[in-house]
């Protein structure tokens, strides 16, 4: 239901008290500090039982309720894939895929946790195919489909089920295969329980219990320190993802009032800590990939919560959340052009369900996301059948809001020291750029600090190259810059001394000088800090940017060593490139061309062509190496639209 005007004592009161939790909460922990594990707090779940609505309840309406329902089933948008599921088998459990890592019969956990999550979404997809059809011809697989998953031996990814003991049976545990799996066998118990049989309804609540609730409310009774249930806890897009999914299989599944209340009360509290995650400024290190996955299952949390309780609890009251929602709209170069910051893999482009929901939520008037279809996605049955029902997004009217300028010609994340550069709109230069600042500490970082991409119309010609396929070491701290693409060697940034950039928080840029205007941006970071090497006495980047003409990039290196040292900078691209000359070459794209000239001011240096492949799209290195050490010196990259 919509918010509806204070009329009475009593609501004003309910929206006090939660305005309180907020600054109660903000009171000894700032945005930037992690909440810690404590007991329940009583008297804030007594606080949340009268705001909940009587009933449990999930996404959109049970299928029984035929309006909407038969809308869709009309619509057409859902014709192909209706089609498609005449054949539809349930995906099997295979112990092969499982422990495909462990025995080492495969580089990475990707085949396990396909195999299961291909599980739930076997099950959204069916639960979406009886809802449309109504015909019942779906309910014995539903049910087939839900007794074998209640007896699959983990719900745990098999990265993250320590010494096998899901598997077998010894505890419990939550991340985010589980909660992927409770929240959709919820929705599917929610949408289609009045066809389901009795009985198994029982048996699968009751798994639910042992798989996702009990173990969540026994981290928080222990308070121990171990690594299972750590979600609470952490500040990246785990906390969120399982925090939505435990929290909405709760609101949708249980029917004692107080025990919804601790769930809400959960969410509530430790959704917090993956805020922290996100800079003040709204930036997310991890990449949009992440961005989709994790703040997209915050806004799943929010509108769980919302609906559970009429609005009376909205995660959106928090002015960061504001700024978070604007990340992926800030981080566009041109059209459906993303830098690969962090983990992000080639062409990741922002959810549109969540991109929809946030446009209406924050009135943010971009026409885009308002005009995205919401129908047709049968892939999950949380998501994708909010956006189809009545929301707290969709009460909202679309208020479209004249763009300023100077959002159209560049984003600055002034805070993290990330900027977006763009051309202004009905002119001849089409050439863009980001460069990311930073630290060396963020979420899935790269050893990134001064990196950058460059686009020319929809074509990425040069830049952070992105991620790799996750083997099973990648996220060990003693493996993960081994990897050239995650080190900073597989980046368009320095080689100092022949040592790459190193991890922390200490690694990081620090902005030196900055102008920007309507034909020219200009930015200067100070990046020496990432670099242990004891000679070094100054290492600063700037990027300078022209929107005349076709426009015009520089990225120029200026160091200073206390003795002489070698110095190599280099340019990651997956374009085929060609040397015209000493100092110029051109990059080739798929329809486009860049011409690159390299400025040394006179110093003699090599091109050195690498060509990397760590299991993603192979992408060559163009090392610029100075011939001799050198005690003070720069290099320039300046790309040209042809």
């Amino acid at each position: 239901m919509e918010k509806a005007p204070v009329r009475n004592c009593a609501l004003l009161t309910m929206k006090i008290v939660v305005s309180l939790f907020w600054v109660a909460t903000a009171v000894g922990y700032s945005q930037n500090s992690p909440v810690p594990l404590r007991p329940i707090d009583e008297k804030r779940v007594a606080e949340i039982i009268p705001l909940l609505v009587d009933k449990p309840a999930g996404f959109g309406q049970p299928a029984h309720q035929r309006e909407a329902w038969d809308q869709l089933m009309q619509s057409g948008a859902y014709d192909n894939f209706l089609k498609s599921m005449d054949n539809f088998v349930f995906p099997p459990f295979n112990e092969e895929d499982y422990f495909s890592l462990s025995n080492g019969t495969a580089p990475s956990s990707a085949r396990g946790l396909n195999m299961m999550r291909n599980r739930a979404k076997g099950l959204a997809q069916v639960t979406w195919a009886e809802c449309l059809e109504n015909k019942g011809r779906y309910i014995k697989v539903i049910e087939e489909g839900l007794r074998d998953l209640i007896n699959q031996k983990s719900w745990v990814s098999p990265r993250n089920d320590y010494e096998f003991k899901n598997y077998n049976g010894i505890e419990y545990s939550v991340e985010l295969t589980t909660a992927l799996y409770a929240h959709t066998i919820s929705q599917t118990l929610y949408l289609l329980g009045h066809q389901l049989d009795p009985a198994l309804r029982k048996e699968v609540i009751a798994e639910v219990y042992k798989r996702a609730f009990y173990p969540v409310l026994n981290k928080i009774k222990r308070q121990d320190n171990n690594r299972e249930n750590r979600f609470l806890l952490m500040t990246n897009n785990y906390n969120h993802v399982c925090l939505a999914g435990v929290v909405g299989a709760a609101l949708t599944l249980i029917e004692d009032k107080h025990e919804r209340a601790v769930f809400t009360y959960i969410g509530e509290y430790y959704s917090q800590n993956g805020l922290v995650g996100f800079g003040d400024d709204g930036y997310c290190s991890e990449g949009i990939g992440y961005f989709n996955y994790g703040f997209g299952r915050f806004v799943q949390l929010r509108e769980c919560i919302w609906q559970a309780t009429e609005g009376k609890i909205d995660l959106y009251d928090n002015p960061k959340v504001r700024k978070i929602a604007w990340y992926p709209y800030k981080m566009e170069i041109a059209e459906g052009v993303y830098p690969t910051i962090s983990d992000s893999g080639i062409g990741s482009l922002p959810d549109p369900l969540v991109m929809h929901y946030l446009n209406r939520s924050f009135q943010m008037g971009i026409d885009k996301y308002e005009n995205t279809p919401l129908s047709g996605r049968t892939s999950d049955n949380r998501i994708s059948v909010m956006a189809v029902f009545p929301n707290s997004a969709s009460r909202k009217p679309f208020v479209p809001e004249k763009e300023k300028e100077d959002k159209q010609l560049r984003s600055f994340f002034d805070l993290s020291a990330v900027l977006i550069v763009r051309p202004p709109a009905d002119s001849n230069c089409r050439l863009g750029a980001a460069m990311k600042g930073g630290d060396n500490k963020e979420h899935h970082n790269h050893n990134d600090v001064g990196a950058y991409t460059v686009a020319l119309g929809t074509e990425i010609m040069a830049g952070d190259p992105g991620s790799i396929p996750y083997t099973a070491d990648i996220f060990n701290e003693k493996y993960r810059y081994t990897y050239k693409t995650v080190g900073s060697y597989g980046h368009p940034v320095p080689l100092v001394a022949g040592i790459e950039q190193h991890a922390g928080k200490e690694a990081r840029a620090l902005i030196l000088e900055r102008n920007f205007s309507r034909q020219r941006d200009e930015i200067s970071m100070d990046i020496a800090s990432a670099y242990r090497v004891e000679e070094l006495k100054q290492l600063e980047r700037t990027m300078i940017y022209s929107r005349k003409g076709k426009g015009e990039l520089s990225f120029t290196d200026r160091f200073v060593f206390a003795d002489p040292q070698k110095f190599e900078t280099a340019i990651i691209t997956r374009c085929e490139w060609e040397k015209l000359s000493e100092h110029t070459f051109i990059l080739k794209g798929r329809a486009e061309r860049m011409k690159v000239t390299i400025h040394t001011g006179g110093a003699k240096y090599a091109l050195r062509q690498e060509k990397i492949d760590e299991g993603g799209v192979p992408y060559n290195r163009i090392g610029i190496c100075l011939d001799q050490p050198a005690l003070t010196g720069e290099i320039t990259i300046n790309y040209q639209p042809i």
